[in-house]
């Protein structure tokens, strides 16, 4: 009699254990999308619906290396936007575990921590991209940069325009890139105030007015924006990737290289700024 009666002991359990789970699954949901904060660019990888990541050396997977809670939620993340402006279709391969205590690097593609995607059409070897949710990029325009040719000064009229919103003198100001849709974007540095200096990134469009990033910086012997730049701003490591425009404003994705490695963000509008939304730092192996 008690054989038979156990089986119907035990179907309530079943029932309350994955009732349990159900609940904890959701409830982690739930405390994933209220920890997304705009204000935070690196907890936005991956609850933001996009991610930075890098190909593999013949261009034909991505890892997003992200802790492996977040890389197993990333089966939704089905594109890749690569320089200048490519789209690509992403494929989830599952997770991987890495045993390296150093951070993340994008020359160690195989012993690193994160999520791996195969990739529809092959990338550049080791090439950065922003991996995305398709709701992600329904909701916006991707628009391509082409990186300017050469030294190329700002007009007359741009550097004016730099020199009357900052009230300082500008010390150097280039055309960095051309946007497809016939934007432009704009460097410039300005001359110090005392141990405080300034380089602003100015995006044009046309019909619209010029929207900013400012790179604020102080002078130290270990650096000014970067550690070992040696108080220098070089425009040749750093490089605008891509833009987007959707309904809320303008995005752009930038990689800032150094002597430590690669910074990668996304930054979106906020009135005439752009403010950082998606932020990713990937180490130099030593």
């Amino acid at each position: 009699m008690s054989e038979s009666a156990k089986p119907d002991r035990e179907l309530p359990w079943r029932a309350a254990c994955g009732v349990t789970v159900l609940v904890l699954l959701l409830s982690m949901m739930a405390l994933a999308q209220a920890n997304y904060r705009e204000d935070d660019p690196g907890a936005n990888q991956v609850l933001s619906g996009s991610a930075f990541g890098f190909a593999d050396q013949p261009g034909r997977q991505v890892l997003v290396p992200v802790e492996p809670g977040l890389a197993r939620g990333m089966k939704g993340f089905r594109k890749a936007v690569a320089a200048p402006g490519r789209v690509v279709d992403l494929a989830y391969a599952g997770s991987q575990r890495s045993e390296l205590d150093s951070g993340a690097s994008s020359q160690r593609f195989a012993e690193e921590s994160g999520a791996v995607f195969a990739a529809s059409q092959a990338f550049g070897p080791g090439d950065h991209v922003l991996v995305a949710t398709e709701d992600f990029l329904a909701a916006r325009q991707v628009l391509a940069v082409t990186p300017a040719a050469g030294e190329v000064p700002c007009s007359p009229a741009v550097r004016r325009e730099m020199a009357d919103r900052t009230g300082r003198d500008v010390a150097w100001c280039r055309e960095i890139g051309a946007l497809s849709d016939g934007g432009r974007l704009s460097l410039a540095r300005f001359t110090p105030h005392g141990r405080d200096e300034l380089v602003t990134l100015g995006w044009s469009m046309p019909g619209a007015s010029t929207v900013y990033l400012d790179h604020a910086g102080t002078a130290e012997a270990g650096g000014t924006w970067q550690a070992g730049d040696g108080g220098e701003f070089s425009p040749e490591s750093y490089r605008p990737l891509f833009a987007f425009v959707s309904a809320s404003g303008r995005e752009l994705a930038v990689r800032w290289s150094g002597p430590e490695g690669d910074a990668l963000d996304l930054y979106r509008q906020d009135g005439d700024t752009l403010a950082p939304f998606v932020a990713a730092a990937w180490a130099r192996p030593e």
